[in-house]
């Protein structure tokens, strides 16, 4: 932060998208109506005809962004809280709809007055400038952002910078108004979208290699290519699922308290970026998908539409949301099968199904347990779960995690070790076991609250579990080459 010291006492007048506030309302409030409440967005597009102000109220009225968990300039908000109280009138005046602007306003209790765009005009550049000359005067501090701020910039008597890019910046330092303080956006850059786009949770996509090595073609080229291609549009894919999931989940996030430094979230990635990139990743991988192999590109498609299924509202029907959650695991051993040109067990996609099942309920079990000290009877923000309901989920977690043991062991019976492929099958019963092993660990920390990532991330992290694949691995080569 640059301050300069100015002996001025204007009134300031204060922009909110992206100077005020990190986000743009009217975007935040139309990717909310998109995933609660698509029908009213789509009746809500015809007022775009009578104007970008008739759009914003339109919006304003069927999408409630709330206020008090947007993310704000704490750096300009204490810098005005001491110029408020040196005596200088404090005044927000935006582009937004003026019901947004008086609700930011209300939360902060800042400021001595709050004007918005309303139907018919919309309050940008110019039009700002008019209103703020009509109702303060001459002479004002302008905190804005943007280069439609740039005119309001030119007839203030002083200009506060507060996220604004560095070619906005300069623009605004080559005006005759002095530069009373400046908060430069915080830098986003690569780490913010590796975030976004949670290349950790690729991981979770080696489960397409699986039926490759169960069908013993990991010799074959063009099934290993075949994989390759795979796992790289899959993540591709998930990636923007994993964007969209973020936007759809943005007010529940905000009120959570890990999960409200996600990029989006805390405002270091814009929204819009978001809406635009998410659709590109999913279709990008889905042509590709279909490029590769029809049975992949089916698979691929059903993925995307549980997934985004899930992100517009199934998340918050209880045990429907890990049901979905599990059967998006089971899928990936499909699609490996079908990539590696093999046949599907049914065994094995059985005991996936409990299998991850299981483990989708022990992540929402780690919530319940968290939110324990909540009153009884309360629901869990964005969940379709109380805060009471954590026996259940462990009874039917644990439950399920003993049945796909046993579908393991009746796999091993039925179909592994009859196919003759295996020259020392007996080894394979360390399987079972050491699944056992690993499973009830995940439920123990998830129990404790202690088990702060996804299953399957956990396993990559956790010194134990790696131990136990390795084991697992050793074991299986065994029966392979003993």
């Amino acid at each position: 932060m640059n301050v300069q010291p100015t002996p001025s006492q204007s009134p300031i007048v204060v922009d909110m998208d992206g100077a005020l506030v990190k986000t743009d309302m009217l975007v935040e409030g139309i990717a909310q109506a998109l995933f609660q409440r698509p029908l009213a967005l789509l009746a809500a597009l015809p007022s775009m005809l009578k104007g970008r102000a008739a759009f914003k109220e339109a919006i304003a009225a069927i999408a409630y962004v709330d206020p008090r968990q947007v993310p704000v300039r704490e750096e300009l908000v204490t810098y005005l809280r001491a110029a408020r109280e040196a005596g200088r009138p404090i005044y927000l005046y935006t582009a937004g709809d003026h019901s947004v602007a008086e609700a930011v306003a209300g939360r902060l209790q800042l400021f001595d007055g709050a004007r918005g765009s309303r139907t018919g005009h919309n309050m940008k550049g110019p039009k700002k400038l008019a209103a703020i000359q009509a109702d303060i005067g001459f002479h004002f501090t302008y905190a804005g952002d943007s280069h439609a701020d740039l005119p309001v910039w030119r007839a203030a008597s002083g200009i506060i910078l507060s996220g604004a890019p560095g070619n906005v910046a300069r623009k605004a330092r080559l005006l005759p108004a002095p530069i009373e303080a400046e908060f430069p956006p915080e830098p986003a850059g690569i780490a913010a979208w590796v975030q976004a786009l949670r290349l950790h949770q690729w991981s979770k996509n080696l489960l397409i290699f699986v039926p490759l090595i169960l069908a013993h073609t990991y010799g074959d080229l063009r099934a290993i290519l075949a994989c390759l291609a795979g796992f790289l549009l899959l993540g591709l894919g998930a990636s923007g699922t994993y964007i969209l999931n973020d936007l759809s989940d943005i007010t529940a996030d905000r009120m959570h308290r890990t999960k409200r430094e996600r990029p989006f979230a805390a405002g270091r990635l814009p929204v819009i970026q978001g809406l635009i990139v998410a659709p590109l990743l999913i279709l990008g991988a889905l042509a590709g998908g279909l490029a590769l192999s029809p049975g992949f590109g089916g698979l691929l498609f059903l993925y995307f539409v549980l997934t985004l299924g899930y992100s517009f509202g199934l998340k918050r029907v209880a045990m429907l949301d890990v049901a979905l959650l599990g059967a998006l695991y089971t899928i990936r051993l499909m699609m490996g099968t079908v990539l590696a040109g093999g046949a599907v067990s049914p065994w094995l996609l059985v005991f996936a199904s409990f299998f991850f099942f299981s483990l989708s309920l022990a992540k929402r079990h780690v919530e319940l347990i968290k939110a324990a000290e909540m009153p009884p009877g309360s629901v869990i923000p964005g969940r379709g779960y109380l805060s009471s309901d954590w026996p259940l989920t462990l009874a039917i977690g644990t439950a399920s995690c003993a049945a796909a043991i046993l579908v393991l062991v009746l796999y091993l019976v039925n179909d592994a070790m009859p196919q003759g492929a295996y020259s020392a099958s007996h080894y394979l019963w360390a399987a079972p076991v050491l699944v056992a092993l690993w499973t009830l660990r995940v439920w123990l920390f998830a129990h404790r609250g202690d088990l702060h990532d996804d299953p399957v991330a956990f396993a990559i992290k956790d010194r134990v579990s790696l131990a136990l694949g390795a084991i697992l691995a050793v074991f299986f080569t065994l029966a392979v080459v003993a």
